[in-house]
């Protein structure tokens, strides 16, 4: 199997050429995998792929009886199928063998997170299934379901026995799971091709580099090439200065509080804090940056905490049936919905997951801290009207993060 990485700055026409290939090559089998059904549609109405490529005829998968036994079906009748990144983390071995006897294309558009930290489960009931021997763990944290005396279980951590039977959970330290999803419906396609920008900082590449898949870089020559694109962004992308309030927040005694605005960080604030924050972003917001819509993002348990006025009230937009909510989740990719926003509100600071990047060192693979924060962030500040090269004023309140988005665009 080839695996083909089109790493491209965002705007720069991956998934245009994509489709063109896909087009020319109407012959070959396509599973084309995006992290949004707007993209790949639902069973029922179609998605940009549908409209975009009529003729070659890309299905969904229904969610009936499941998306999985729906997906099999499409496979059984060699059709071209488009999907979400959801789906395919949950695809099993009958389904890879499936894929493998047909001989697939897999498109991925946007790298998939295909290690993460399994929420389904608390510390105590990890600890109990362990010490009662309901799960056993072997050298290298590999979580494996005691079959022998729990064959037939059908109880409340039934999802953690299908898990451990697929080999995707791990065990770091004594209470915390790590999911990681086989190769498996990777490996059985005759060939991969990401679409992304910056793949070096990004989960998929060490779950590739912990899995021993090789991977080639290409760039096509019908692409947009970097330097264009950073030199529109340049003339375009107002970076505003946080207020004083914001600064001070991140002044230690001695240094630069680097983690300032992290996830930590904000666990570990007053509420008097956050309401400093929320007003000093509305201040700058109506003082500083651009007249227009905003769209925003921050850590989804201090939503609500920092709603503030002028940046959290849903609109209607032709291009969507619903309102839209200008609260944007921080790791959304490949989504033109807040293309017409002027202006960025981005509260957080990045870091990589400690008990993912700890698993992962431990078996010999580093993750980069800085380049997947950049990476989120340059893929966030893109949703927006500097995707399309108008202006845009983007308030970060990260020292740490703005200083990566400024080195990027000048480099």
């Amino acid at each position: 199997m080839r695996v083909q990485v089109i790493d491209a700055i965002c705007g720069s026409g991956k998934t245009t050429w994509m489709f063109n290939h896909i087009r020319n090559n109407k012959e070959k089998k396509w599973i084309f995998v995006s992290p949004y059904l707007d993209e790949v549609g639902d069973g029922k109405t179609k998605g940009r792929i549908q409209t975009e490529l009529p003729e070659l005829k890309f299905r969904a998968p229904s969610s009936s009886p499941t998306k999985q036994a729906s997906f099999l079906r499409l496979v059984e009748n060699c059709c071209n199928i488009a999907i979400t990144h959801r789906l395919f983390m949950d695809f099993t071995p009958e389904i890879a063998q499936a894929i493998a006897e047909k001989g697939y294309e897999l498109v991925i558009d946007e790298t998939i997170d295909l290690i993460s930290f399994y929420e389904g489960i608390n510390g105590d009931d990890v600890k109990t299934l362990i010490k009662a021997q309901m799960i056993l763990v072997d050298d290298k944290g590999k979580l494996a379901w005691n079959n022998t005396d729990w064959m037939n279980y059908k109880g409340r951590d039934s999802d953690i026995k299908n898990l451990c039977d697929l080999g995707c959970l791990y065990l770091y330290g004594d209470d915390v799971l790590i999911q990681r999803i086989p190769p498996t419906c990777l490996q059985a396609c005759n060939s991969c091709t990401v679409l992304t920008y910056m793949f070096e900082g990004s989960l998929m590449q060490a779950w590739m580099k912990l899995n021993n898949i090789e991977y080639e870089y290409s760039y096509p020559k019908e692409l947009l090439d970097e330097d264009t694109i950073k030199e529109k962004v340049r003339e375009n992308l107002f970076i505003i200065r946080p207020s004083k309030v914001i600064l001070d927040l991140q002044e230690g005694r001695e240094r630069t509080i680097d983690t300032a605005f992290s996830a930590g960080w904000y666990s570990r604030a007053t509420v008097s804090t956050i309401n400093d924050i929320k007003k000093s972003i509305e201040k700058t917001l109506k003082t500083y940056m651009h007249k227009g819509d905003t769209f925003w993002t921050t850590f989804k348990d201090y939503k609500d905490a920092l709603k503030g006025k002028g940046y959290t009230r849903r609109k209607k937009v032709p291009w969507l049936k619903e309102l839209r909510d200008p609260f944007v989740p921080k790791n959304m990719r490949a989504s033109n919905e807040y293309k017409d926003c002027c202006n960025c509100i981005y509260t957080i600071n990045v870091f990589p997951h400690v008990s993912i990047k700890n698993h992962l060192l431990s078996f010999g693979v580093a993750l980069d801290d800085d380049k997947i924060a950049l990476s989120e962030l340059i893929q966030f500040i893109f949703r927006g009207s500097i995707r399309e090269y108008q202006e845009m004023s983007v308030l970060i309140l990260s020292n740490r993060m703005r200083e990566l988005l400024k080195e990027w665009i000048n480099a």
